[in-house]
């Protein structure tokens, strides 16, 4: 193999940063692409909850694409909520699915099947972003 990254864990990290979700290393999200992947659309628009407890929000969203995709942390540990998905966009926290609309979302990520969110739009009210974004099943 010759070019540039090519037998290098670099090349590696390009080669799997394309299509359906790997996994997280070392914080940054590695993908791979599905044979046959479809996505499939199970909230049109979903708020993200707790924004305003994540420190560093506005510099985390003034650096998102207008798409930005976001990746979901199950947190069965949590102690407010044993159903709690982290919402994320690179490693970093945004907030949390609303508790109302995470338990069917929590059980489909412990059986193992991949969740994922694309930002759909951002507005600053005051302290607060008011994100909202699509929830898809990758199946």
């Amino acid at each position: 193999m010759s070019g540039e990254g090519a037998g290098t864990s670099a090349g590696l990290a390009t080669i799997l940063s394309h299509g359906g979700s790997l996994g997280t290393l070392g914080g940054a999200s590695l993908s791979i692409p599905m044979p046959f992947e479809s996505k499939i659309v199970l909230y049109e628009s979903m708020r993200i909850a707790g924004t305003t407890h994540v420190p560093g929000i506005d510099d985390l969203v003034a650096s998102m694409p207008e798409d930005a995709m976001l990746s979901f942390v199950r947190e069965p540990g949590n102690l407010a909520d044993e159903w709690a998905i982290r919402v994320e966009h690179e490693g970093r926290k945004l907030g949390f699915v609303p508790a109302d609309r995470n338990e069917v979302l929590a059980r489909l990520m412990d059986g193992g099947k991949t969740v994922r969110g694309e930002l759909l739009d951002r507005e600053k009210l005051g302290n607060w972003w008011k994100l909202h974004m699509e929830v898809s099943l990758v199946d």
